[in-house]
């Protein structure tokens, strides 16, 4: 982790199906990448089986950043700490209008 600061944290339920890990994991990178930032892509590597409803720790935090992109990490932990699944995407930043603006003048 680069930046052990800034990790966003949230306790969950382990929801049911195949796409639990993505469920978990996606809303909270999307968050730290920020307001309006666009997914371009989402990697998920699971270590153990997630078991519906049982309850986890899942956390993100941006790993760099540059003009254009955002590359953000989460991972799933049982209550012992262990790593259930981790993952990692990729996402555009919003545009800042300047070219939206100047073609709506």
């Amino acid at each position: 982790m680069s930046n052990t600061s800034n990790i966003l944290r949230c306790d969950a339920a382990v929801p049911s199906g195949e796409a639990a890990g993505a469920i978990l994991l996606q809303p909270l990178l999307a968050q730290v990448a920020g307001d309006g930032s666009l997914p371009v892509s989402l990697a998920l590597d699971f270590s153990a089986a997630l078991i519906e409803g049982h309850t986890v720790q899942v956390e993100a935090w941006i790993d760099r950043a540059t003009r254009s992109l955002i590359f953000a990490h989460g991972r799933v932990l049982g209550v012992s700490g262990d790593i259930l699944a981790s993952g990692s995407a990729v996402f555009r930043r919003a545009a800042t209008g300047s070219l939206t603006s100047e073609r709506q003048s």
